[in-house]
């Protein structure tokens, strides 16, 4: 071999000597040394593997040459998806835990917010949802009680009722509706709402019938059967809403005992004519008789009383105790059926209007002690009760 290749291999043996390198690359903080012959950070990355992608935070920069020594810091980018009481924002980070995410974005959320994760918690390279919910002052208003201050981290109205030991029954009304989103000096109503059947006997008058008979005299007649009154049972719908009754109305009627029909039999048969009289002797002019006695009007009750039932009596029905309008409320202080009979009024009269204004008013203090002044709401408050 000439002296000119020895040379020549020497030569190209120190120059491949030299192109050798070890090198530092640390990724995501975690540090390997590496022989390399590339002459960029880029080569030496790629010769080892590591996939770039567009997020990524290399140093120092791709193009720039390496050396024997030279050390290599990349770090992966990751998506950070921040949900903020519902409101989502989208961020790119380096970091590779929550609490230094949140410092990279200037999104510290410090005091009594509520993180779905803990702070220290990794964020993997495929990123991660960060759901952040914070404090909200609001008003709870259950019911007739009196509106009442709540802070809360619960995201929906359902969650801050529950957190606040609010139990809703199926008829409650909630507003605004439970999976609404809570925010900031929101007002929460609750109307409590019940619902509840009254199940009443109550009597039933029995009818009555006439049938002509023409072998008795027109102004005969005679009862072939007695009538008896029968009985039902009445069901009614009873609503309530913050404790106030609404309404209340007949839902369905059971017979129990049928009426019996009283039936009336009325002859038909003329008189014959009476023979005639002898003229009679003139007599003494008669003394004039007293004029009749007048009719008796129609039911009416005007008992004179200064209590506060008959003042809600004369705003009621114009003070009139035996008033039937036709119009489903009967008395002087305006009973329905259901009522009167639902609070023992049927031991005095089928309807109020049957009945004393004695009776009337002992019906009347039992529904007051049960329901209050607002079973009369307008005439209780023209009368000052409410």
């Amino acid at each position: 071999m000439s002296a000119a290749i020895v040379a020549a291999l020497v030569v190209g043996g120190v120059a491949f000597a030299n192109a050798k390198k070890t090198v530092t690359i640390a990724i995501d903080g975690k540090e390997k040394t590496v022989t390399t012959y590339g002459d960029t950070v880029a080569d030496v990355l790629e010769s080892e593997g590591v996939d770039l992608r567009a997020h990524d935070a290399v140093a120092p920069q791709l193009g720039t040459a390496v050396d024997e020594g030279s050390r290599i810091a990349v770090s992966y980018g990751r998506q950070l998806t921040v949900k903020v009481d519902g409101a989502k924002q989208t961020y790119w980070t380096t970091a590779t835990n929550v609490d230094d995410a949140l410092a990279q974005i200037g999104q510290r959320f410090t005091g009594s917010a509520e993180l779905s994760t803990s702070r220290s918690a990794s964020i993997s390279r495929d990123g991660m949802t960060l759901v952040v919910t914070t404090p909200k002052d609001l008003t709870v208003t259950v019911g007739k009680r009196k509106p009442v201050d709540v802070s809360t981290l619960g995201p929906t109205v359902n969650e801050v009722l529950i957190e606040n030991g609010v139990k809703l029954t199926p008829y409650d009304e909630v507003k605004p509706k439970l999976s609404s989103r809570v925010d900031d000096n929101m007002s929460i109503v609750v109307t409590r709402v019940t619902k509840k059947k009254n199940n009443v006997v109550v009597s039933v008058p029995y009818d009555t019938v006439v049938r002509a008979d023409a072998s008795m005299y027109v102004d005969k007649a005679r009862v072939a059967r007695d009538g008896k009154a029968g009985t039902e049972r009445v069901t009614y719908k009873i609503v309530r809403v913050n404790g106030k009754l609404v309404r209340d109305r007949v839902v369905a009627r059971e017979e129990l005992t049928a009426a019996v029909t009283k039936i009336e039999v009325h002859g038909t048969k003329e008189r014959p004519a009476p023979a005639p009289e002898p003229a009679p002797t003139p007599a003494p002019a008669p003394t004039p008789a007293p004029a009749p006695a007048p009719e008796p009007a129609p039911a009416v009750n005007y008992e004179p009383g200064s209590s506060v039932w008959d003042t809600i009596a004369q705003c009621e029905s114009g003070g009139n105790w035996a008033i039937n309008t036709g119009n489903g409320y009967y008395g002087g202080l305006q009973f329905s059926a259901g009522t009167w009979t639902g609070y023992g009024g049927g031991a005095y009269a089928p309807t109020a209007n049957l009945a004393s204004r004695e009776q009337q008013i002992a019906i009347a203090e039992k529904v007051q002690a049960a329901q209050g002044w607002g079973a009369w709401p307008s005439c209780a408050a023209q009368a000052g009760l409410l």
